[in-house]
């Protein structure tokens, strides 16, 4: 029988040759179709953040200040979904996206932070934090500007531990610092610049490093005094603050006398800094509600410890939906980590380097 050709429609197997392109004008008809268009964009390094952040720490203290103050009454709205955090098998590194939008009228500002912790540390050595900040075009959603993220990450943070010594702290003279990192510098920086901080210790595992960031500060801040002691000593303080990686607790109610005391690094659930006695010993504030998903405060709720109705974070101090705190009762703050103080930051950031661009 004689095979018949088979109805309908077909695929033809057979590549079709292509052909190279010959001339310019073949690649601009093939552009033609495309219509790719450049996206300008510009990228600030480490050392631009902290010169543009440390600069003038009142003018950056009074933008993060005044704008939580604009959030508190209404005049901004913010967009913040939870921060996501992807953890690697083992939980001690992970990479975490924090987006942001705040409006205030036709102020828009739309950011995206993608940070990772880097504790294998091969290809960018001695840094724990990696990662990019981008700044969103507000009306054609383009990236504007792609901001390193190590520095500005830890340098908001500081700037996050000052605010919260300004409204929490009961007495400010003296400092003692737990970790003495990039965190813990920053801490140190903007407390003594902003909140009358006149004598700082910090305290580390590692001496050397405890040594070289108390003589670092006092290089940086004229008349302050600078101390370094062993981890662990926690000398006469009006505020203790806690900037480590610990994943054992480091402060316990009964080790200080300080009327505030701050922490910053148990920002992920396998890392703890505060002892549960601390969850009846304080009151307990936040720099946002978010911060309440990892670390200690998300454990002791976990185990009961903690209701998270009796948690107060900056909107409910600025807004007056909170009391201001009692003055001979303990206060205790906790972050872990705001994408709206990134957010925020970066603002201000763009504030800064705006004038640069005309």
């Amino acid at each position: 029988m004689e095979e018949q050709a088979p109805q309908g429609n077909t695929m033809n197997t057979r590549p079709m040759p292509l052909h190279p392109p010959e001339s310019a004008t073949l690649d601009t008809l093939e552009m033609q179709v495309l219509r790719t268009a450049k996206e300008p964009c510009i990228t600030l390094d480490d050392a631009t953040v902290h010169r543009l952040l440390t600069a003038a720490p009142q003018d950056y203290f009074r933008h993060m200040h005044e704008r939580l103050r604009e959030i508190a009454a209404g005049r901004i709205a913010v967009e913040m979904p939870p921060k996501q955090v992807f953890a690697d098998p083992g939980e001690t590194s992970d990479f975490r996206v924090m987006p942001c939008v705040t409006r205030a009228g036709k102020r828009i500002t739309k950011t995206l932070k993608v940070v990772g912790t880097n504790t294998a540390q091969i290809v960018v050595p001695d840094q724990i934090t990696v990662g990019k900040a981008l700044i969103i075009d507000p009306l054609e959603n383009y990236v504007t500007h792609v901001v390193d993220a190590c520095l500005l990450s830890s340098a908001r943070t500081g700037l996050c531990a000052a605010l919260a010594i300004h409204l929490l702290a009961t007495a400010t003279r003296r400092l003692h610092i737990i970790g003495s990192g990039r965190v813990g510098y920053y801490v140190g920086f903007y407390a003594a610049t902003l909140c009358g901080v006149e004598e700082i210790t910090f305290a580390d595992r590692d001496m050397a490093r405890a040594n070289t960031a108390a003589a670092a500060l006092a290089a940086r801040i004229a008349g302050l005094n600078c101390s370094a002691v062993a981890s662990g000593d926690l000398p006469g303080a009006d505020v203790v603050a806690l900037a480590t990686t610990s994943t054992t607790p480091v402060c316990a109610p009964n080790e200080t006398r300080a009327s505030l005391v701050i922490s910053l690094g148990a920002d992920i659930d396998h890392q703890t800094e505060l002892d549960p006695a601390w969850a009846n010993a304080a009151d307990i504030y936040v720099d946002t509600l978010d911060t309440i998903r990892f670390g200690d405060l998300k454990a002791w709720m976990a185990a009961g410890l903690l209701d998270a109705a009796t948690i107060s974070d900056f909107d409910a101090l600025l807004s007056g939906k909170k009391t201001q705190p009692e003055p001979d009762r303990r206060r205790l703050f906790v972050s872990t980590g705001s994408a709206l103080f990134d957010n925020l930051t970066l603002e201000y950031l763009l504030q800064q380097i705006t004038p640069l661009r005309k």
